[in-house]
């Protein structure tokens, strides 16, 4: 009985029969031992090809794309992950895209306007886009895809991104509206390829198993560990060059890296270890292509945990975290540290937030006065124990070893549970964690805070898995919401992100930069803000042999 209610409070001690070993000395010994693996297995993946170089240009008109884990789901209305948003780039559009700096700019929609005082969005569509399956593309498909999702007919982790969307109206064949209960200033933000238009009376069982979009590659099969899809003859911006995309679930960072140097993968972005992209750059077969990025890497905190609750702990947590040391050495440089979830450069970014400095002595007091003590001082015993969830792909993992032994300085034991992505994911959108790391890709909108932090927007309604609770915050991301111009939001937001930078509902790490690495063959590939693959539309191999 005693041993529970130590658990539940998160105290764990150590077996008593423990050599009282200084835990500085200890966790100096782990954490150097870390980073040495860190800067010694770059050259033992990657072997330079000795000799003259050789194409990697395929045969075949195909590009293979490596992701890190298989899609979960493809109804554009349920997909959340990553692998499934990079099929959906493919497959679907939206009603409006991105270009390569985050504009958005016309997709389905040729044009719209804002009606109403803000509170009603026209759409004109294009005439003449047809489906995978040959359907012409109406205001109908349009009005089915969104209703489905406000209606409830699918409980789409979707619908709080369209809290005040009332109704989507079919005005004629080719125009719809978007009613909204009051302006919101997100709203075209959500109509991206991502949350892509379906044939009126699809369901969710069948676009899984086989999405039907109007984008430029349909689908043609889809396995355990891969989707393939095929260039569409119909697509209403022009055939793409490439014949064919191979999406590929390849788990293993190593393996991407060797695939990938062989020639049995073509493209992987967002998805080295940094150290492989150092031995990549030296290989002339091989281009990289780099660009600021919008990832956002972050500690998830779930909130209601009797330990983590308490906001001293959470700062304490941060202030033992050498970020800087995080991004210098196992991402070599690939990232800036952050404390908001915003880019730097972004209009909606707080660039006046202070940041968290790296400060055990403070972790330690924070721990003390929050009424965790260390036991025995200096020596191995926690203040208590917490469980860190992370995917198994091995550059996460370490990093997870890292903080674990950052933690270990200041008296905090940490438990690593690695699983495969989708049972990882699994866990972190039921809340069944007290911490995880993850990267958020897509904070191109403020909006992302009141889907990620929204006390309202709990799962299935939203992203708030952590389950934060602020009633003024939920103020403010609504509050900025309902304006529509950048300017009219930004006040808003600021005074969010300084509520968030104190109480740390996330405890923010570092925003990625973007990184492609691609044979040298492979032209018209362009970055995207988040990574998307959109640009494999336009690209095509130079020289291929046979043509």
């Amino acid at each position: 009985m005693v041993e529970s209610l130590a658990h539940l409070s998160g105290r764990r001690r150590q077996p008593a029969f423990r050599s009282r070993v200084s835990r500085t000395l200890i966790r100096t010994f782990h954490l150097g031992h870390l980073l040495r693996r860190l800067l010694t297995a770059a050259p033992l993946l990657i072997v330079g090809c000795g000799g003259e170089p050789t194409s990697l240009v395929p045969e075949a008109n195909e590009l293979v794309v490596a992701l890190r884990s298989a899609p979960i789901n493809l109804d554009p209305r349920l997909a959340t992950d990553q692998a499934s948003s990079a099929v959906l780039q493919l497959v679907m559009s939206g009603l409006v895209t991105k270009n390569a700096n985050g504009d958005f700019i016309p997709d389905l929609a040729e044009s719209w306007e804002i009606l109403d005082d803000n509170r009603r969005y026209r759409f004109h569509l294009r005439d003449g886009v047809t489906f995978h399956d040959g359907r012409s593309l109406s205001a109908a498909d349009v009005v089915w895809t969104f209703q489905t999702i406000l209606d409830g007919q699918v409980t789409s982790p979707k619908r709080g991104a369209f809290v005040q969307l009332e109704r989507v109206e079919q005005v004629d064949e080719l125009t719809v509206d978007f009613v909204l209960s009051e302006p919101y200033g997100a709203m075209l933000g959500n109509l991206t390829p991502f949350m892509g238009i379906v044939p009126a009376g699809s369901d969710a069982e069948s676009l899984n198993r086989h999405p039907i979009g109007t984008g430029p590659f349909r689908m043609v099969e889809r396995r355990e560990d891969q989707v393939v899809v095929e260039a569409f003859d119909g697509y209403f911006r022009g055939r793409p060059k490439l014949d064919r995309v191979v999406l590929r679930d390849v788990p293993d960072s190593t393996v991407r890296a060797l695939e990938l140097q062989k020639g049995s993968v073509h493209l992987v972005v967002n998805e080295l270890q940094p150290d492989v992209v150092v031995n990549f750059r030296a290989d002339p077969r091989f281009q990289v292509v780099e660009s600021p990025g919008s990832g956002y890497a972050y500690i998830g905190v779930q909130m209601e945990d009797p330990v983590l609750a308490d906001k001293s702990v959470r700062r304490a947590i941060a202030h033992a975290l050498d970020r800087e040391l995080l991004v210098s050495s196992i991402w070599r440089g690939l990232g800036v540290v952050s404390e908001s979830m915003m880019r730097p450069g972004h209009w909606a970014r707080n660039e006046e937030l202070e940041p968290i400095r790296y400060d055990p002595a403070k972790a330690r007091a924070l721990l003390d006065a929050a009424g965790y003590p260390d036991p025995d001082g200096d020596g191995p015993e926690p203040r208590f124990e917490l469980t860190f969830k992370t995917s198994t792909d091995e550059t996460y993992l370490l990093q997870a070893q890292i903080i674990q032994q950052m933690l270990a300085g200041v008296g905090i034991a940490i438990e690593i549970r690695s699983h495969e992505f989708a049972t990882f994911y699994n866990d972190i959108k039921q809340g069944n964690f007290q911490l995880f790391t993850l990267v958020w890709q897509g904070a191109v909108d403020p909006d992302m805070y009141s889907l990620t932090l929204h006390s309202e927007k709990v799962p299935p309604n939203g992203a708030n898995r952590g389950r934060y609770n602020n009633p003024e915050f939920d103020r403010l991301v609504e509050a900025g919401a309902q304006r529509a111009l950048p300017e009219e939001r930004l006040p808003f937001y600021l005074e969010a992100q300084e509520i968030l930078a104190d109480e740390l509902p996330y405890i923010s790490l570092y925003i990625k930069a973007n990184v492609a690495v691609m044979p040298e063959g492979l032209a018209g590939y362009e970055n995207y803000s988040n990574g998307e693959l959109f640009s494999l539309a336009r690209a095509y191999w130079r020289d291929r042999p046979g043509t």
